[in-house]
């Protein structure tokens, strides 16, 4: 496993919809053609509000050598349901702080044909290091351009709900209908 892409960070604080979200990579993932696998998916309600976590790791297989993988761990804290006025219309959204991680990884050898003994290991070195390099290197290129293109997305979902107003009540000259 090499290390492609170390610990992409992207931080939002304010309204938006948990679920929404969930659905927004788990769509974009599938679009981009991986595989999806769930490894954590947890809530805890506290006094502040709701503690949530969700690592998944998206994995694409590229030829019988490589494979893309992705470790994306969702990190929110403090979300409470809100109304919230958009468009003039009140709407009951949630809000809180999110934190999520990227990683991304290049799986080389991935049965580990080459690992039994310490021959084959030089030799998987010699060939990855000067044979194979130039198709890794340009994997490993494909795979950045992936993950901050799913960053990008992930900025826009939050960049939507930038315009909503969160109120505690609404005044009294916008209808609720």
């Amino acid at each position: 496993m090499k290390i492609v892409v170390d610990h992409l960070r992207l931080n939002y604080n304010g309204p938006f919809d948990a679920n929404a979200l969930y659905r927004h990579i788990t769509a974009f993932v599938k679009e981009m053609g991986f595989d999806l696998e769930t490894q954590k998916e947890f809530e805890h309600n506290t006094q502040t509000g709701k503690h949530m976590e969700w690592q998944i790791r998206p994995w694409k297989q590229i030829s019988d050598y490589l494979r893309y993988i992705i470790k994306m761990r969702i990190l929110i804290h403090n979300y409470n349901k809100m109304d919230a006025v958009v468009d003039k219309k009140k709407v009951k959204i949630g809000s809180g702080k999110v934190v999520i991680y990227l990683d991304g990884y290049v799986n080389l050898d991935q049965q580990d044909r080459w690992e039994h003994i310490p021959f084959f290991q030089f030799l998987r070195t010699i060939y990855n290091k000067f044979i194979y390099k130039v198709y890794t290197e340009r994997f490993e290129q494909r795979l950045t351009h992936d993950m901050n293109h799913l960053y990008h997305t992930i900025e826009q979902f939050f960049n939507m709900y930038k315009h909503y107003k969160v109120v505690s009540k609404v005044p009294p000259f916008i209808s609720t209908h």
